[in-house]
């Protein structure tokens, strides 16, 4: 490796800026996806609460 002359850090400066970024879609991604599974785990208990109560009146 020869050929990498980097005496101004600007490949550790390009792979810190790209780890941040990475870092915050994953981050963003992770929190889309338990808000959307939080709205669907209290559409099922809403759900599962109108059966039971269909079950007991009738």
């Amino acid at each position: 490796m020869d050929f990498v002359n980097d005496e101004r850090g600007v490949a550790l400066m390009m792979a810190l800026a790209l780890l941040f970024f990475v870092s915050l879609f994953l981050f963003t991604f992770v929190s889309w996806h338990s808000s959307l599974y939080g709205s669907y785990d209290s559409l099922g208990t809403i759900y599962e609460k109108a059966a039971i109560t269909k079950m007991q009146s009738g």
